[in-house]
């Protein structure tokens, strides 16, 4: 069972400082450090997720995973410059956009496994096609909007009543795009995700998370009521059990009498 975490502490938001932090430190280290420096940062962030990333437990989010996906995606990235020259990222990008689109606004609910497997794919084949190298300013654009991305994300699921079905993972397979895609595809996902975010916002979130909201909530209130009509008979006996007790104790004295 998944409790929603607390947006009035100050504690709440503890997170999101160390996710814009972690991202910018593995981002500069990931700019200035040679092909070969970059197995040393992953394993800095398995040390890291190892020995003092707690997140797993109760957080709002799992800020070292935000920070392995951003450094994964642009290691991907750097690494395109060699693969197949090919229109057949239109295709993936499309599809992986589209789906996420749908699961974002709702219309659709697919297990996160199933979501998870989706990114993965795509990240896989859009490894070995061809992307051109970008400057470091457009690298910086798209690892700041992720790593905004994917702190905002969190919050404003708890807002929305999905914590018990959105999590970070979700949320990075859902972005990865931005870091992955060709700079016009970017783009516009970001705009397309901005104008889903804002519709699911307005309409108070979709269909299907109203139902899982109510079958969430449905078991709470039948053991409320339950305990409630479990306690009313019990405050009730004492007295009856009593006017029993006085009845059969005035018979006997009667009985005696006569």
């Amino acid at each position: 069972m998944h409790f929603p975490p607390d947006l009035s502490l100050a504690s709440s938001y503890i997170p999101a400082c160390l996710c814009v932090l972690k991202c910018t430190l593995a981002f500069v280290l990931f700019v200035f450090s040679p092909v070969r420096g970059w197995i040393g940062l992953c394993c800095l962030l398995i040390v890291d997720r190892i020995l003092w990333n707690q997140s797993g437990a109760s957080s709002i989010l799992d800020v070292n995973a935000v920070a392995a996906a951003l450094v994964g995606g642009l290691m991907v990235m750097h690494t395109r410059s060699d693969g197949v020259h090919t229109m057949a990222y239109v295709a993936v990008s499309a599809v992986w956009s589209l789906t996420s689109a749908l699961q974002v606004v709702g219309l659709t609910r697919l297990n996160r496994g199933y979501e998870v497997l989706l990114g993965a794919c795509s990240v896989t084949v859009l490894s070995c096609l061809y992307q051109a190298p970008e400057r470091t300013e457009f690298l910086a654009l798209r690892a700041f909007v992720f790593a905004v991305a994917n702190t905002t994300l969190p919050y404003i699921g708890v807002m929305m009543q999905q914590y018990h079905d959105i999590d970070t993972y979700v949320n990075v397979c859902r972005t990865l795009l931005v870091i992955l895609g060709e700079l016009e595809i970017a783009c516009g996902w970001v705009a397309v995700y901005i104008l889903c975010i804002g519709y699911q916002i307005r309409s108070g979130g979709s269909a299907v998370t109203k139902r899982q909201r109510s079958s969430y909530e449905t078991p709470t209130a039948v053991v409320v009521q339950t305990q409630q009509a479990s306690q009313q008979p019990a405050c009730e006996s004492p007295p009856d059990e009593a006017a029993l007790l006085r009845e059969a104790l005035a018979s006997r004295r009667g009985m005696r009498d006569n």
